[in-house]
């Protein structure tokens, strides 16, 4: 018989799982998610946890990844969903100028190198929850980044900005839960390790023409 800290352990595992189901099937909104996940942490019994999440039948399924998110170009703001699942998107896709990302226990990839760009900024509105988003974009490009994290983390690697004009305005909105979000520059056709390269190349750069640019010290 499990002792009663492992009954209360997997009766918050039950409840994390249904919450997010909840939340990626819209019977729950964002504000009520975050509040459930943070009352199923304090509470110190089954039976608590059990009321929190009583409203929330479970929903056997594998994966929710409606197909006209992979071409809603004309119809913004468009919709690509995660659940229990993965998915990815690269190569030459159609980009909308807003799209909301929703991942919950799941894995997705974001590739905007050689996407199908629209007209103008891009808005990205992300919630991850219990899953993974790692989003890939080209260096010279704006990143307007305001994703908050509870208990997960927002990561950025890139280098410094290239001088003159951003070529491209991407502003980030949502919300990091049990998750991670990390926001990579790469050059087309670069991978992890070539970005790390070039990344440090392009500091050490701008460190020497930075310190050339200093006026001489007197002696």
């Amino acid at each position: 018989m499990d002792s009663p800290a492992g009954q209360l352990q997997r009766a918050r595992e039950q409840a994390r799982s249904r919450l997010g189901d909840g939340y990626a099937q819209d019977l729950i909104d964002q504000d009520t998610l975050d509040e459930r996940l943070e009352a199923v942490e304090r509470a110190a019994t089954v039976a608590e946890i059990d009321a929190i999440v009583a409203d929330l039948r479970p929903v056997e399924t594998t994966a929710l990844v409606p197909a006209s998110a992979a071409v809603a170009v004309s119809s913004p703001p468009a919709r690509m969903r995660v659940l229990f699942s993965s998915i990815d998107r690269t190569g030459a896709w159609h980009v909308s100028p807003r799209t909301h990302v929703r991942v919950v226990f799941g894995n997705a990839t974001i590739d905007l190198r050689q996407a199908v760009l629209p007209g103008g900024p891009i808005e990205l509105d992300v919630n991850i929850v219990f899953g993974n988003l790692d989003l890939i974009i080209p260096p010279g490009w704006q990143l307007d980044n305001d994703c908050g994290a509870i208990l997960g983390s927002v990561e950025q690697l890139s280098g410094p900005p290239p001088p003159g004009q951003p070529r491209q305005v991407l502003r980030l909105r949502g919300r990091v839960i049990f998750s991670s979000l990390t926001i990579h520059e790469r050059l087309p056709g670069e991978n992890a390790w070539g970005a790390r390269k070039r990344r440090k190349r392009e500091h050490k750069a701008l460190a020497e023409r930075s310190a050339r640019a200093l006026p001489a010290g007197d002696d």
